[in-house]
């Protein structure tokens, strides 16, 4: 275990200053950290010596990680930087979930389609697009969001087509899709999954599930969803693109995230 007396690198604090935030945000926990870490810091110094001292001894538990935390509220500055992430974050994270609900009351209005949006998912307005029977929308996840891109394209038609599976690849090679899902022309796809008895809201689904591959080595998921609404007699297509995938804990997450935007989908 390492020396009480190592202080922590710039980088080591930054990390743990970004750590400490996400979680506090992912709870919903800033206001009462803020008030917690503004109460405490006149006694930082203080406090963390009497850690050290009572609670030393049951550190080894913990390694590190212990010891790190104790080092960091040490340092006021530290408290401060912390204070300033979490208030900026909650700032960010409010006007993102107010774009999403403008975005989400616009595309209702506009297109008949009810659809919720996570905060820091925002409309794409160079392929977004509205005609008397057809139209799209184009969605992108900021970096704050985990990235990522979905499509949403409809045309009107008075009958199921006799094979969704086919409507919904033949729907995926329109250049106006590869273009709302940021896929260039190099960019390789290998379907890896086929379903054809799902269910969305109601409507039989097919769906197909691809692997992308671009020339730099960097690959992901794309899911297309398609099924025709005999309410509202539109013929829809649903395509998601993940960011790169690396194997990483936060990708089902991410995964999930953009699943539950076409999910809200409501088509009358």
């Amino acid at each position: 275990m390492e020396s009480f007396t190592r202080e922590l690198t710039p980088e080591e604090q930054e990390q743990m200053i970004d750590k400490i935030a996400t979680e506090v945000l992912k709870r919903r926990l800033e206001t009462v950290a803020i008030m917690f870490l503004e109460s405490i810091k006149p006694m930082t110094y203080i406090g963390s010596q009497l850690a050290i001292v009572f609670v030393g001894p049951f550190l080894s538990v913990f390694g590190d990680f212990g010891i790190n935390y104790i080092k960091f509220f040490e340092n006021r500055q530290n408290v401060e930087k912390l204070l300033q992430k979490i208030e900026e974050e909650t700032k960010m994270r409010d006007e993102d979930e107010k774009k999403a609900k403008e975005d989400g009351k616009a595309i209702s209005k506009t297109y008949n389609l009810r659809l919720t949006l996570l905060p820091g998912f925002l409309l794409r307005q160079e392929v977004t697009k509205s005609g008397e029977s057809t139209g799209m929308i184009g969605i992108a996840g900021k970096e704050s969001a985990g990235g990522g891109f979905i499509v949403i394209s409809f045309e009107k038609t008075e009958s199921s087509p006799s094979g969704l599976a086919s409507a919904v690849s033949d729907q995926l090679r329109k250049e106006e899709t590869q273009q709302a899902l940021t896929l260039s022309a190099d960019t390789l796809l290998r379907e890896i999954e086929k379903k054809e008895d799902m269910k969305i809201r109601g409507h039989k689904t097919s769906m197909i599930a691809y692997e992308w591959l671009d020339p730099t080595g960097q690959k992901g998921r794309v899911e297309c969803y398609g099924f025709w609404c005999n309410k509202a007699q539109r013929l829809l297509f649903l395509g998601m693109r993940t960011r790169p995938l690396k194997g990483d804990k936060t990708e089902k997450d991410h995964i999930k995230d953009l699943r539950m935007i076409l999910g809200s989908l409501k088509c009358h």
